[in-house]
């Protein structure tokens, strides 16, 4: 237990260079944390760093930032006034909203842009000469960059991508001091609200935006075109992603289509044969984008069925477990309510005895506490018996669920596997029916130029359709192509659908095991402390007289 009448040990030590480390970290939480005998409940229970949010390693001398790995829910982390030279090793902190780092030696802002969920990043008194390293801290919105060295007025610029940016505090910097630089930030930094953390007038943002209005203008106008590209990059990335999960990306054009005779020579040489070649190719393309878009258009419609199918489905989850959670939370607070009632009674007992009580009274008492042990005991086993049994009956439920989820699932994507199926046999069709369409035109010309002395056809003419075996042969090579095209774009459909499917059953299953076993360990866990401390508190009552403390255990441990 902490002494709150003496100054920590860590702090005693902290005139020489000070290293994190686990035992630093440990002993600055129970230094940080809850006093008196909840401090001593709160030790008592385990330190975990795991599950700390906030610490402050303040004063101590810090030379490096180290063992930080070790607390990688943080929230709140407090390393100002020491003499840390390097921000680093702060790379799992990804939950991290306020990092204070005033008043030590760093020299740049680095290994910062991951800290994603940053909201205040405090930097005073450092020895920064650029402002940089933060691109990519949308979420920022308190930044002191105060007593440092920034001289130039790039920062400004940089400043202004952090759109969620209220407050800099700037104060101390070689360029406060130069000629129009306020009012440059002012009018630059328009979604600024605080300035040294004073609030910022609207004459003193109007003054400085006249000052800078035909700058200001221009601006305006490259970030509004800017911003057009990066919404169309989104729009197009969000449907690449659509189309990906709905596995019929590249099909709502002639991707497909044309990737069938990329690489096709002796069909591109057979569409130089006739007029009638390239007629039957452009009416083939035109009938196969048809089929493509439909396949496209049904993959579309199936992703939105899916995904209104899973959304049911999670909602009735989540709607079965907030029903049982809310149940199981009426029973722990009515078991947290008497255990309170029955520690009162306890403790009005214990104080009742004294040396003058009579064996008889006092054996009464005691057997009034011991009736009050085991009705809490006897409580806490009905609640254990109650929370799982609930338990039993919502496990029982989602496996169910989970069931019925899964057969509907697997009937929406085979019937979603026939229909794209029937599509690609038709696109197979389709080409069988070009192939012959083209070998019929061929034939025409190869009887055409029939007796034709060989040295006045072309060498490219003869290559096609020199004879009826180099014709078949082009043709085959061809068709087989394109129909590798085909299966193959099939194949990858079918192959990716299964897995999406097979991946979800087998995540159901898992998950729901998982969150079965974890709530089995929770309540158990919470009875179990529930019992321990009850105990333990009843045996912290005074007991006078004839009542021995084994004896009082004997009777309390019922």
């Amino acid at each position: 237990m902490v002494n709150d009448s003496e100054e920590p040990t860590i702090l005693q030590e902290s005139a020489e260079p000070g290293v994190i480390d686990q035992k630093m970290l440990v002993a600055l939480i129970i230094d940080q944390g809850p006093k008196k005998e909840a401090g001593r409940l709160f030790v008592e229970d385990g330190i975990n760093l795991d599950e700390v949010t906030e610490i402050r390693i303040e004063f101590l001398n810090i030379l490096n930032i180290d063992h930080l790995w070790l607390m990688k829910n943080l929230v709140k982390l407090k390393l100002s006034n020491n003499r840390i030279e390097k921000i680093e090793n702060l790379d799992v902190l990804v939950n991290l909203k306020e990092l204070d780092l005033s008043f030590n030696q760093i020299e740049a802002m680095e290994n910062l842009n991951h800290l994603k969920c940053l909201e205040i990043l405090l930097l005073y008194e450092n020895q920064i000469t650029v402002i940089e390293g933060i691109d990519d801290l949308s979420n920022l919105t308190i930044f002191s960059i105060g007593n440092n060295h920034i001289n130039d007025w790039e920062h400004v610029m940089y400043l202004r991508k952090l759109k969620k940016l209220r407050s800099l505090n700037i104060a101390g910097n070689p360029c406060l001091t130069q000629e129009g630089y306020l009012d440059y930030l002012l009018a630059f930094l328009p979604q600024l609200v605080y300035l040294q953390y004073k609030m910022i007038t609207a004459e003193e943002r109007q003054a400085a935006t006249d000052k800078h209005y035909r700058a200001i203008s221009n601006l305006l106008e490259i970030e509004a075109k800017e911003q057009e590209d990066l919404d169309r990059r989104a729009a197009f990335e969000a449907n690449v992603a659509l189309l990906s999960i709905s596995y019929v990306e590249y099909l709502d054009g002639d991707y497909l289509f044309n990737k069938m005779f990329e690489r096709d020579k002796e069909g591109n040489d057979l569409l130089t044969l006739s007029e009638d070649a390239r007629s039957a190719y452009a009416e083939y393309k035109v009938k196969f984008m048809e089929l493509s878009k439909d396949l496209y258009e049904l993959g579309l419609a199936e992703q939105i069925r899916r995904s209104k199918e899973i959304k049911m489905f999670e909602d009735l989850v989540t709607k079965g477990e907030d029903d049982i959670q809310k149940e199981s939370q009426i029973m722990m607070d009515e078991i947290m309510d008497r255990k309170a009632e029955i520690l009162a009674d306890v403790k009005e007992l214990m104080q009742s005895i004294t040396e003058e009580l009579e064996t008889e009274v006092l054996n009464e008492k005691l057997e009034k506490a011991r009736k009050l042990s085991e009705d809490f005991s006897e409580l806490v086993a009905r609640t254990w018996t109650k929370l799982m049994h609930k338990e039993v009956i919502l496990h029982e439920q989602m496996e169910d669920v989970n069931e019925v989820f899964k057969h509907r699932m697997t009937d929406m994507v085979g019937s979603f596997l026939e229909a794209a199926q029937n599509t690609f046999s038709l696109m197979r069709s389709l080409e069988a029916d070009y192939m012959d369409n083209i070998a019929g035109i061929a034939t025409v010309v190869m009887n055409a130029n029939q007796g034709t002395d060989d040295s006045k056809m072309s060498p490219s003419l003869i290559e096609i359709i020199g004879d009826k075996d180099i014709l078949s042969n082009n043709l085959a090579a061809s068709h087989d192509l394109h129909l590798q095209v085909i299966d193959g774009r099939e194949d990858r459909f079918i192959s990716r659908l299964n897995t999406w499917l097979e991946e979800k059953i087998v995540k159901l299953v898992e998950d729901e095991s998982n969150r079965n076993r974890q709530k089995v360990l929770e309540i158990s866990h919470f009875l179990e402390c529930q019992r321990e401390e009850f105990i333990a508190l009843q045996l912290q009552q005074p007991l006078y007289g004839k009542v021995e403390d084994t004896d009082v255990a004997a009777v309390l441990e019922t």
